[in-house]
């Protein structure tokens, strides 16, 4: 009896520590899968930008290769933009490298989201919002502006907005 005392307490322990990993952490997938859909959210205090995906915005891109678009303080998890343009398939594949190339599955755990729909982003600091859907899981992670670790993801907003004719 003791010694399953102590098992249970060894897998709550695992559990907490997350040595028990859900199925949504397994690694992105190489190619770009068909159900792939990404949304990005810019969340920004006023304040000057030096690159185009710094500014508030929201993107979204769904497994049609539709990029809706966003932009200013109103722009949230919240908001359905309109449509901006159809990607081609290689926009969409080139997307896809991009959100490999974030590192993604290498996000800590106290950076993942797990409701992106009830996000709340800190003042005063710019946050990048990504959602990432793909072989029918979907992830979200919360990147603040101002760490090594971040910088990729600062790219694929700079991608959404070059693609959605967002200026500096």
């Amino acid at each position: 009896m003791r010694a399953m005392a102590s098992i249970a307490a060894l897998v709550v322990l695992l559990l907490a520590a997350g040595g028990c990993r859900a199925p949504a952490s397994r690694a992105l997938p190489e190619a770009r899968p068909a159900d792939f859909a990404l949304g990005l959210t810019v969340y920004t205090p006023e304040a000057p930008v030096r690159r185009p995906g710094q500014r508030a915005a929201r993107y979204a891109v769904g497994p049609d290769g539709l990029l809706r678009t966003a932009t200013g303080q109103g722009a949230t998890v919240r908001v359905h933009p309109p449509v901006a343009r159809q990607l081609t398939s290689a926009e969409r594949d080139e997307l896809w490298a991009a959100v490999r190339r974030a590192g993604f599955d290498g996000v800590p755990p106290a950076l993942r989201v797990a409701s992106p729909e009830t996000f709340e982003a800190p003042s005063g600091r710019r946050v990048y919002l990504v959602e990432v859907t793909a072989d029918g899981r979907r992830r979200a992670v919360a990147m603040p502006e101002g760490e090594p670790e971040t910088e990729p993801f600062i790219d694929l907003a700079d991608l959404l907005a070059g693609w959605s004719w967002v200026g500096s």
